[in-house]
């Protein structure tokens, strides 16, 4: 009898999902996170009085921010000073402002590989970023609405 390895197809979850107080530094977002298994997750602000709803945010418009960080174990940060990091956008591109209300969107995928070694992310699902963290030690999902 050989030994069958199955694939893993779960996405990851949060296990911890906590935004700073931004009013330590004033001009940034720190995000810590920690995942159930290694993977990436990826993080975006929008102005709380933009308009914008989780539906307005697709998972794409956050990897466009381009704020992220890897995860393998304990807990993991992702320091936002701006909209976007690095987009040739200027309204994207705007600087954090102190004291400004921001909605901050999180999304994970995981590290899993198939079984060639080729790279198989399993990736959180859309109505999961758009469901509020709730509680930091035990999130429910990827949002945290009105942060500062």
């Amino acid at each position: 009898i050989s030994v069958v390895t199955t694939l893993d197809r779960a996405p990851p979850i949060f296990t911890q999902l906590e935004i700073q107080d931004p009013t330590a530094t004033n001009s940034q977002i720190t995000v810590t996170f920690a995942l159930n298994e290694p993977g990436t997750a990826y993080c975006r602000a929008t102005r709380s009085d933009s308009g914008e709803t989780s539906d307005d945010v697709p998972i794409n418009r956050i990897l466009s921010a381009a704020w992220s960080a890897g995860f393998t174990s304990g807990t993991e940060t992702i320091q936002m000073t701006q909209l976007e990091s690095g987009s040739l956008d200027s309204g994207d591109n705007a600087v954090l402002v102190e004291a400004t209300q921001y909605d901050i969107y999180c999304w994970a995928q995981d590290a899993a590989l198939d079984g060639l070694g080729l790279a198989r992310p399993n990736i959180m699902t859309q109505d999961y970023v758009g469901t509020a963290v709730g509680s930091a030690a035990v999130p429910e999902g990827g949002a945290t609405a009105s942060v500062w």
